[in-house]
């Protein structure tokens, strides 16, 4: 498979590259001059490339012209994802991205276990970041997912309701009578999932007062870090992906 890297500043010609991805093409994929490569700048266009200098402090690559090449989902849906514990939210960005969601709003809520606040919380989105650009990189995405600063549960509700255009916001809830497989879906998709000990009963009357209706994905009760991807998953399944 060729190796793909994020280039946001992707032109024609040649570039050298930042030290980290430098150290991991030389270092860690064993690269050698005359490697070919594919540069992507993340809003929808990719390069092929050739590594001209193999330099672990500064590679030097060639691109090609531009070419547009869409492998983005047709829908455009928000993953509204409560914080959860340990490495279970780098497990819902990475494959969240994956799978084409575009974009990630890490939410505060009443009983989410990891807190999150100041330099603390910034240094987290920004490794979060980091997990969705390598997963855009590794699954051939052109455009990379946006994952937003965190918000509390109220702000990001408000924030989804306020987008004027189309749209389905679903509250995930194993007791829904609604399913995942008949609910509505609209170019633009909400997927609100609470914590591990799922959300309050104040916050699920909130997000149901301002649009989020309660959907369930099938007889079984998903761990917070499975759910984004098994929507994903079927959202990609009823709208022709595969």
């Amino acid at each position: 498979m060729t190796p793909r890297l994020y280039l946001h500043d992707l032109q024609p010609g040649p570039m050298t590259l930042k030290k980290d991805q430098s150290h991991h093409l030389v270092r860690v994929l064993r690269l050698a001059q005359g490697a070919a490569l594919v540069g992507f700048n993340g809003y929808g266009q990719e390069a092929s490339m050739r590594l001209l200098r193999a330099d672990s402090q500064a590679c030097l690559v060639e691109a090609d012209e531009l070419q547009t090449i869409n492998r983005e989902s047709p829908l455009r849906t928000v993953v509204l994802q409560a914080l959860c514990t340990g490495d279970k939210m780098d497990w819902v960005v990475q494959k969240a991205s994956e799978l084409g969601a575009s974009d990630l709003w890490p939410i505060q809520a009443e009983r989410s276990v990891l807190r999150l606040s100041g330099a603390r919380a910034e240094n987290r989105i920004e490794h979060w970041r980091k997990i969705a650009e390598a997963a855009a990189a590794q699954c051939g995405r052109n455009k990379l997912p946006r994952v937003a600063p965190l918000q509390t549960f109220q702000q990001a509700i408000l924030r989804f309701e306020a987008e004027p255009e189309p749209k389905s916001a679903w509250l995930l809830d194993p007791f829904s009578a609604q399913s995942l497989s008949s609910a509505d879906i609209s170019p633009r998709m909400g997927i609100l999932i609470g914590p591990e000990a799922g959300f309050s009963d104040d916050e699920e009357g909130f997000a149901r007062a301002h649009g989020f209706l309660g959907i369930r994905s099938g007889p079984r009760i998903l761990r917070t870090e499975t759910a984004a991807a098994a929507v994903l998953a079927s959202l990609a399944c009823r709208c022709g992906e595969f």
